[in-house]
């Protein structure tokens, strides 16, 4: 720090500049640099601190992710799947991270910063943002370019006590009329052709319950021993899974009958 011990040979008006200076500079510094309330209302977040965090060490990527098309597509499934889909991401890093590591990640756009939060497994769910700021959003993070990779996939609302056939019929119209008619050509490649309502179990013991006539019918249903359950975990036995198209002959009515552990997912077409 400079001597600051007032010295016989400086004159008043000296002082009283560099004091203006100092001023003039400080009054600068606080235009320039917002507070953290006022940085968190322009990115719409209720958290100060995590915003100021995200704003100084995230890196935009657009590799990623094509944030825009993304945008577009939970835009849609938003507006037109009536609620029963949702898009899951999930974060990989290639190599173990350090333990003192924490990733960040977050939706960047021209007028501000959207924080995502991420799960301890890495997964996540993107925010949906107006058209126009989807226009010019990518992700920032926190890694090394390259470092991670980025998954999505295809999640259902429903949970499996409360399928019933019709349920599964409604699932499939939805899949194929947002693939299919509202998503734009360009948009379908990034969208999962839908195939059917799988259900994996520790036990392969799954009914279909109806009323038909005054009589309660169950139908057993068989595992497809081809079908891999998507959350198998690597090192344990993995689940017997089957799956429902929508296409059976059996009624809207027919619930389905699951032993607790059992969970849902979509199953779709392959690329391979």
């Amino acid at each position: 720090m400079p001597n600051t011990t007032p010295r016989q040979n400086l004159r008043y008006s000296r002082s009283l500049s560099l004091l203006l200076l100092a001023a003039a500079a400080l009054g600068h510094s606080a235009q320039a640099q917002p507070t953290p309330a006022a940085a968190a209302a322009s990115a719409g977040t209720d958290s100060p601190v995590q915003l100021e965090t995200v704003s100084m060490t995230l890196q935009r990527d657009g590799s990623l992710i094509p944030y825009a098309k993304m945008n577009e597509i939970l835009g849609l499934m938003q507006k037109h799947g009536e609620g029963q889909f949702y898009m899951e991401f999930k974060l990989a890093f290639k190599e173990p991270k350090p333990a003192s590591f924490t990733p960040k990640l977050a939706v960047q756009h021209n007028d501000g910063v959207v924080p995502v939060k991420l799960a301890e497994d890495g997964t996540f769910q993107l925010p949906v943002l107006p058209a126009e700021q989807g226009k010019d959003a990518d992700l920032a993070r926190n890694w090394k370019r390259g470092s991670a990779s980025l998954s999505a996939s295809l999640k259902l609302s429903i949970r499996p006590e409360q399928l019933n056939m019709g349920a599964v019929r409604r699932i499939a119209r939805l899949a194929h009329k947002l693939r299919g008619e509202m998503l734009p050509w360009y948009l379908r490649p990034l969208f999962p052709q839908f195939e059917g309502v799988r259900v994996c179990s520790s036990k392969p013991e799954w009914e279909l319950e109806w009323r038909e006539k005054g009589q309660l019918l169950a139908l057993p249903l068989t595992a497809d021993p081809k079908d891999v359950d998507p959350d198998a975990v690597k090192g344990q036995t993995p689940r017997s899974c089957t799956v429902l198209s929508g296409q059976e002959s059996w009624p809207d009515e027919a619930r389905l009958i699951a032993p607790p552990d059992s969970r849902l997912s979509v199953r779709v077409l392959s690329n391979k």
